[in-house]
């Protein structure tokens, strides 16, 4: 072998160890970029008792004649039921108190699969009985939505309430909610695959 077919050599067998010498840094870096812009999880209901973490208010607490609930669903979140405006109109399913961490977020990031109505996601705050609430409206097939913390609207039994008096803060979120108060009567069907934090 000649001096030129030497060195032709070594450069052919050092290209593979050059390449595999750094694709393993550029892969960390994708994938901590990856990680960055999908956030926070909060809920992706895969694990064995998810149920324990939620529960039902109807507006059977004010008399009226609606129904709804959870259940759980190819490991997504479905909450169904039936509307009947006379007497309230309202379902809503809500976490059990706990600190998600959410006082440096900018507000939730949902993936969601509806039937075509108008529903609700909201957040409710330690020691306080006001919600704090944003419509999305859903269409056909899977879809996301960022609802900004910011742009939920604070209510009190259904009745506006002002936003400097009733600030939301972060730091004190304790529950987060999904409802349907669209003033019609009917079925509703809405299945959640996630709930994240941006």
């Amino acid at each position: 072998m000649n001096y030129l077919s030497l060195n032709l050599t070594l450069i052919f067998c050092l290209i593979p160890l050059t390449y595999f010498s750094i694709a393993p840094e550029t892969y960390g870096i994708n994938k901590k970029k990856k990680e960055m812009d999908n956030g926070s999880l909060l809920f992706d209901f895969a694990n064995n008792a998810p149920k324990q973490n939620w529960i039902v208010v109807n507006d059977n607490v004010m008399g009226g004649r609606s129904e709804g609930g959870f259940s759980f669903k190819k490991k997504c979140l479905l909450f169904s039921g039936n509307t009947n405006t006379n007497g309230g109109g309202f379902s809503s399913i809500r976490t059990k108190p706990s600190d998600f961490g959410l006082g440096e977020k900018e507000g939730l990031h949902i993936k969601f699969k509806g039937d075509g109505r108008t529903f609700k996601l909201g957040v409710r705050l330690e020691g306080k009985s006001v919600s704090y609430r944003s419509n999305f409206t859903t269409g056909n097939g899977w879809q996301e939505a960022k609802v900004p913390f910011d742009n939920m609207d604070v209510t009190w039994r259904g009745r506006p309430l002002s936003k400097a008096e009733h600030p939301l803060l972060k730091s004190k979120i304790r529950s987060i909610e999904f409802m349907i108060y669209d003033k019609k009567d009917g079925p509703f069907k809405l299945l959640v695959d996630w709930i994240k934090s941006y």
